[in-house]
């Protein structure tokens, strides 16, 4: 069950966006009495698809998957993600309606920023909207070239990129805990869990990584490179 964190002080929080680091004393007050912290636990829902945007979503830390369920009715990963982010933003100012859905892959917390707070800021504080601006074209720029990736390049290069993407970006070490599934692996790659395992199985063979369970611990990362 996800728990409302008390005591929630923005000006005193050690994790920050670099949006926040361009407000006042006043503007941090006004923040702070339009958030509130709360904790997710492993696979809890943050966002659902297709409910009403009523607040800005930072995510403070933990691992998060934003999804998307299709046409097909099946779900397809957009994006793995770390704090910290935020989420759901163009959608709160452009559709009203949550595009996506998002949910914690482990321990998560995150602060929910009231609409009407976050676009006084907005509005009043121009230093703080360009930071805003230039973070959100930073996330769409490196969502667009993750697409292409997907798109254009074979399976097991994307396997391994995605491997690459766990070690050097989300856990920032060569030996980790998968957070996906291998179901989820392949929604994330857009394959099946039975290809995944294949290629988790050739990689084990051809001694590039180690696979025990969820733990992966990468054997020969300047091989994955290659791969990638």
């Amino acid at each position: 069950m996800e728990e409302i964190i008390n005591g929630n002080f923005c000006k005193d929080c050690a994790v920050k966006s670099s949006t926040v680091f361009s407000l006042n004393e006043k503007e941090l007050e006004i923040l702070c009495r339009n958030s509130t912290e709360i904790l997710f636990q492993k696979k809890e829902r943050i966002i659902k698809q297709g409910t009403f945007t009523q607040n800005i979503v930072f995510i403070k830390k933990g691992v998060i998957k934003m999804h998307l369920n299709g046409p097909l009715n099946k779900d397809e990963i957009l994006k793995i993600e770390k704090g910290p982010v935020f989420i759901g933003v163009p959608d709160v100012f452009a559709n009203k309606i949550h595009t996506c859905s998002v949910t914690a892959l482990e321990e998560t917390t995150a602060c929910f920023i009231e609409y009407s707070g976050y676009e006084y800021l907005i509005s009043n504080n121009g230093e703080f909207a360009l930071e805003l601006i230039k973070t959100l074209s930073r996330q769409i720029v490196s969502h667009y070239n993750h697409c292409v990736n997907k798109m254009q390049k074979q399976l097991i290069a994307s396997f391994a990129e995605a491997i690459i993407y766990f070690s050097d970006y989300i856990y920032e070490k060569d030996e980790f805990n998968l957070p996906l599934t291998r179901e989820e692996f392949g929604e994330y790659l857009g394959t099946t869990r039975e290809t995944i395992t294949k290629i988790i199985h050739d990689f084990c063979s051809d001694k590039i990584i180690e696979v025990n369970g969820r733990n992966v611990n990468i054997i020969n990362k300047e091989f994955l490179y290659k791969i990638s």
